[in-house]
């Protein structure tokens, strides 16, 4: 039986894996059937292929849930609630999935003109039955179930995927080939280093984590014009312009492989400590502000709000106009080598964050209104300021306005309609906004957006050529890309966004915060309060409309080298397992971003709060209050866990082995992958590496007939299980098996 990547190549498939998804949890499906083709003919010069593969899989999980992967509001372990839906949604032992899949491809050549026709299908029984294990609070929403659009991306799709027409033509006795419709663009080498010099077309995570997909249809045709001309003996130049954009597809909320519960495919918004919608968070669009007013437990019967709720919109102004050339030069002298040269000026498949505010602002935005404070926390406050702190604070009151008449009380004083006004001319800066409801009203007129940056530019060198002492094939690319985007943390990028609304109106920042006075503490009163982090000081200016970026535009250097070893039966590694042949393939890929030092970066499972902390109450130039540390108010308001790094690197690869009539005529091809970081942590939502995580994949394919295969796989993802904030490693508690049964014709 002819080997697996051979038989791909033949297809004219470049098995380029894509973004998010890990080197092993894709091993599988690297071991594709053998293509079968129903061949017909119409006529003299008609001629067509159709391939059409059915397949039944499903999938289980086998390990238990892990702390560090749920979220602290929902009784686990990491600080942050938006990346726990899919963990939740299962159990040990839970089918996560019961796919069936049909893919169809026609392939018409009529002269010298040619065509491809292809499309997909799939139903999943586990989504569409929508009954899965209920774990968490009850304030969750969709507490053991998909929400409602989430499920219908999970439970079925169908679509057309290529899609295109095209011819050969000779112009001055070369060849020119032109292809137009939606296709896949098959540049560079990296095979399992993601978002290298292939970037135009996007990948959907979800069909790669599907039992029984198939890798090349994790890759989305893009709508393009690609042009291929020989221009001189061994010498091909190409061209392509895309008439449409794709971007990455991540699973559907709350999939049992999903990681991020904010840009999932159903997504609706994002909450800073709860998921968005539980009912213990204010969430725009649901919630009243004005009952905000009034402080919730145990200082009032007001409601909770220990997290935001905040809408995340789709920038609609994506659209085509990507383009690109290469340069590919074959070598018969060199080696036998090609060496492929490339330029690209593309919209980044991989999302950017911006977060809009209101075009009004609510009255008193920024302003502090002590007739809405907590009257024991603010007595308290004003009681150990002392006489002589008192006295000053009454002696800048009666500097503004020397008529005022005051009653020598400070607290029945501070809470007089007339006097408060005047007390925020004292402030200076100003710490916040009292009351917290007038934050919220500011939020139900602002949005998070997910937009697709332009004008990405890429360089890439690329190579193949094989060492002829030892056989070994060796493939490289190197890549150059000035304006990717990288994502700051959540507490930075809601920080910002919330200080632009007034302050952080949360229950323990507005309330169970501790504010010092000098050598005294005592909790805050109601203040929403400015908060303060690496990224710079807040300047004040609440401007209508102002956008504020939660991710930044940077350059990305990539490398990946590969080598690649057919093992034939007089091998010794052959003879020693019994293996008719073996195919083995390693690579190492690395990445450099030019991080800003000092600026925190998102990374799975490593939100924190060094560096941050609420600014000191300043009245008529004194200062009342000393910065309070957001770490120093305990759990979850923990240190930064392990930061992204600017450099970050790996090695994958996977192994097969064939046993031709192991079993009767049938075939058996165990393979074993691995994926492990070396070095670093890539940062969001660049796809990468992360020092420590090491997972495998062990897969047994069987080929009972040429047209009908049964595989079998397993799982097992360990290490960067540590951080203060939760496990770095997403995958530690994922473990599954795996069977899929395909039928091709």
């Amino acid at each position: 039986m002819t080997s697996t990547i051979p038989a791909a190549r033949r297809r004219g498939l470049k098995l380029s894996p894509a973004s998010c998804v890990s080197a092993a949890a894709m091993a599988a499906l690297l071991l594709g059937t053998s293509a079968l083709a129903y061949e017909f003919e119409m006529g003299d010069e008609l001629t067509g292929t159709i391939i059409t593969t059915l397949s039944v899989g499903a999938q289980m999980r086998m390990a238990d849930r892990d702390p560090r992967n749920v979220g602290y509001s929902n009784g686990g372990r990491m600080t942050t609630s938006d990346s726990d839906d899919g963990n939740l949604n299962y159990d040990k032992y839970d089918l996560t999935s019961q796919v069936t899949t049909i893919t169809s491809e026609m392939r018409l050549k009529w002269r010298n003109y040619f065509g491809v026709l292809s499309g997909t299908a799939f139903f999943d029984s586990i989504a569409a039955n929508n009954d899965l294990a209920v774990n968490g609070p009850p304030e969750r929403p969709y507490r053991g179930e998909y929400s409602p659009e989430a499920k219908d991306y999970a439970a079925w799709d169908a679509e057309f995927r290529e899609y295109y027409v095209g011819g050969n033509f000779s112009l001055f006795d070369r060849t020119l080939t032109v292809k137009a419709g939606s296709q896949i663009l098959n540049w560079g080498e990296a095979f399992f280093t993601l978002n290298g010099i292939s970037v135009i077309n996007a990948f959907d995570v979800n069909k790669v984590l599907s039992p029984g997909a198939e890798l090349k249809d994790a890759l989305i045709p893009t709508p393009m014009i690609d042009v291929t001309y020989e221009v001189a003996e061994g010498l091909t130049a190409e061209a392509f312009y895309t008439l449409d954009f794709e971007a990455v597809r991540l699973p559907a909320c709350g999939a049992f492989l999903s990681f991020n519960d904010n840009i999932c495919r159903g997504a609706e918004g994002t909450s800073a400590q709860t998921d968005y919608g539980d009912t213990r968070a204010y969430t725009v669009g649901r919630d009243d502000f004005a009952d905000y007013d009034t402080p919730p437990y145990p200082y009032g019967s007001g409601p909770q709000a220990v997290s935001v709720g905040i809408p995340i919109l789709t920038d609609d102004e994506t659209s085509g106009g990507s383009f690109g050339a290469s340069l590919r030069y074959f070598s018969p002298d060199l080696n036998n080598t090609e060496f492929q040269f490339y330029y690209a000026n593309y919209r980044s498949t991989l999302p950017g964050l911006y977060f809009k505010a209101p075009e009004t602002y609510a009255n008193g935005t920024g302003e502090l209104n002590l007739t809405q404070a907590v009257p024991g926390l603010l007595n308290t406050i004003v009681t150990k300021l002392g006489v002589e702190q008192q006295e000053l604070v009454v002696a800048a009151l009666k500097a503004l306005d020397p008529t005022l008449q005051l009653t020598g009380d400070l607290l029945t004083d501070l809470t007089d309609p007339v006097v408060s006004p005047l007390l925020a001319q004292l402030l200076d800066p100003s710490v916040g906004t009292l009351p917290r409801s007038v934050v919220f009203e500011n939020m139900d007129g602002s949005a998070i957006y997910k937009y697709y940056p332009d004008n990405v530019q890429m360089l890439g060198f690329a190579f193949s050529t094989t060492e002829s002492s030892t056989g070994i094939a060796i493939n490289g690319e190197l890549s150059f890309k000035h304006g990717v985007p990288v994502i700051v943390s959540g507490p930075l990028f809601l920080t910002q966004a919330l200080n632009q609304l007034g302050g952080v109106p949360l229950d323990n920042a507005a309330y169970g915060a501790q504010l010092g006075f000098g050598p005294i503490t005592g909790s805050n009163f109601g203040i929403a309060p400015y908060i303060e982090g690496p990224g710079g000081e807040f300047d004040g200016q609440q401007i209508p409309g102002r956008v504020i970026y939660g991710s930044e535009l940077h350059n990305v250097w990539q490398a990946a080298l590969r080598f690649t070893k057919i093992f034939g039966g007089t091998d010794l590694l052959a003879r020693v397992t019994g293996a008719n042949s073996i195919i083995g393939l390693v690579e190492f890929g690395g990445i450099h971003v030019d991080l800003n030092e000092g600026t925190p970066y998102a990374a799975y499972g490593q939100t924190g709060f060094t560096d941050f902390y609420a600014r000191s109450l300043t009245v008529a130039g004194m200062p009342l209050t000393q910065p309070v540390e957001a770490t120093s108010q305990g759990f979850p308001f923990v240190p930064t866990g392990h930061t992204p790094s600017q450099w970050s690197g790996g090695v994958q690869g996977i192994f097969f082995f064939e046993y031709p009539d192991l079993i009767g005529d049938m075939t058996v091809t165990p393979s074993i992958a691995f994926s492990t970081g070396l070095f670093g942590i890539t940062p969001t939502p660049l796809p990468g590496f992360v020092k420590g995580m090491t997972s495998l994949m062990f897969s047994v394919k069987t080929d009972i007939t040429q047209q009908f295969s049964v595989t079998a796989n397993f799982l097992k993802s360990f290490g960067a299980g540590g951080g203060y904030s939760g496990s770095r490693n997403p995958f530690i508690d994922r473990d599954f098996v795996g069977v899929v049964a395909t039928y091709q014709f």
